[in-house]
Parts: C-alpha cells; structure tokens; sequence
C-alpha cells in the first residue's frame, strides 16, 4: 500500500465548567488499585458526544464515604429507586451533575465533581442527544472522573 502518512495529533476540548444532564450508559463492577470491590459508570453528557466516568469504591475501612457517594447518585437519579443495586436498571437513567476541570498527565480535562440532587435540577435543560452544549452554571467540589476510560485516580 502506498501512503504518504503524516502525523495528525488530535486534541479535545474539554467541556465547560458547569452544570450538565448526565445519562448513565454503562455500570460495570471492577476491582480498585487497593484490591476492593468498585462500579465503574460511564456516562453520556446531555448534547455532547463526550464520555464521563465515575469510580464508586466500596471501602468496609469507610463507609461513610461509600455511602455518601452512593447517597448522592441515587439523589441525583430520581428513576433509579433507593438502594437498587441491579446495575442493569442504571443504564438509560438520566441525572445530573457538575463538571470541573483538573490537570492530568498536563492536559485539563472534565471530571464529574458532584452529582446534583433531582429537585435541584429543574433549571436545567431537558436532556439533549449529542450536539452543541453549555453549561447552566459554575461552581462545586467533589470526586473525580476522566474520559479517558479506567484511570483510577487511587
């Protein structure tokens, strides 16, 4: 074959910070770097073709941080029923969250950095299939998330 190649690097934008509607496409159980049981969720960003992912660790050393994580999503996830975990009946939720920049590896990129309570999402748009987006709001704090697949920030 004959081709005249030339390196193309390609570069993405990170979201804006801001507030997004989030629907979960896919939930996977996984082992963390330490050796416990964790979720991995992938989630698409409302008029966005980009992937956010989101390590739920179940620590037995911490419980109170497993469970205010896990809190706070099925808070977010108003058709997901408290304490359901049949991960099957995650996928196609819709939920929200705020988005954040961090630096990794020296490029900044979106991390979800909380999810947003369901009575607390009514200012937001409807959920919107990939395409132009902008945040509603700025502001937050809280766990990180790549879409770079399964880096694990432990």
């Amino acid at each position: 074959m004959a081709w005249n190649y030339q390196r193309e690097e390609t570069s993405f934008a990170p979201l804006p910070e801001g507030k997004y509607r989030i629907r979960v496409s896919g939930v996977e159980k996984a082992q963390s770097k330490n050796g416990n049981e964790m979720l991995v969720l992938k989630f698409d960003v409302s008029g966005s073709a980009k992937t956010l992912y989101y390590y739920i660790v179940f620590m037995p050393d911490k419980p109170e941080i497993t469970n205010g994580k896990l809190t706070q999503f099925f808070d977010s996830f108003k058709d997901i029923k408290d304490g359901d975990f049949n991960i099957l009946n995650w996928v196609g939720k819709v939920g929200a969250c705020m988005i954040k920049h961090e630096e990794y590896n020296g490029e900044k990129r979106e991390r979800i950095s909380y999810f947003i309570k369901a009575d607390k999402q009514k200012d937001l748009p409807p959920w919107q299939e990939s395409g132009t987006v902008s945040p509603a709001v700025t502001a937050g704090t809280g766990f990180a998330s790549s879409d770079s697949g399964y880096d694990v920030p432990f």
